[in-house]
């Protein structure tokens, strides 16, 4: 099964069945020490050297076992908090470039410091509120009449646009 998808704004992965260093993978003990390294502001690059692996290795392990992915997402969490702390203590007179830290927050962390920043309260109510305005529920599907069926597409194609089939 191969399944590509991006991890922490990094670089894309895929999941190679054959993986030798699948049996490098030691589960909780790595879990506890890519969250340790993170707190401490040790970026995956550091978290890969330390496990003697490369960071594609590390995204196969996250993709291929969920404890090890669900460690990464807080790790990740970790480590942009760490880093904001940073910009703080710099913003509030410590001897630190400011300048420097915010343009580190920029390209490590765009989701949250980019132009574009989506992991914000506002991105996430919106993206629930428009599941919620369009979503069935699955009781409900088997209920629905083709007219409300036509409905919730109508509603659909205002808030995305036109459908093109090619």
């Amino acid at each position: 099964m191969t399944q590509a998808r991006k991890r922490s704004n990094i670089v894309p992965i895929s999941v190679d069945p054959r993986s030798r260093n699948a049996l490098k993978y030691r589960g909780k003990e790595h879990c506890d020490l890519i969250k340790s390294m993170a707190r401490q502001g040790e970026f995956p690059e550091q978290w890969c050297a330390k496990m003697d692996v490369a960071l594609a290795t590390m995204f196969n392990w996250a993709t291929r076992y969920p404890d090890f992915d669900e460690a990464c997402r807080v790790a990740w969490t970790a480590l942009s908090a760490y880093w904001t702390r940073e910009l703080m203590k710099a913003a509030q007179g410590g001897g630190c470039d400011q300048k420097l830290l915010l343009e580190l927050l920029r390209r490590r962390f765009p989701d949250t410091w980019g132009e574009a920043a989506r992991n914000t309260e506002a991105h996430f109510v919106l993206s629930v509120n428009a599941a919620r305005s369009t979503a069935l529920d699955a009781k409900e599907i088997h209920d629905i009449t083709v007219d409300e069926l036509l409905q919730e597409l109508e509603l659909l194609r205002r808030r995305n646009g036109p459908i093109v089939s090619g």
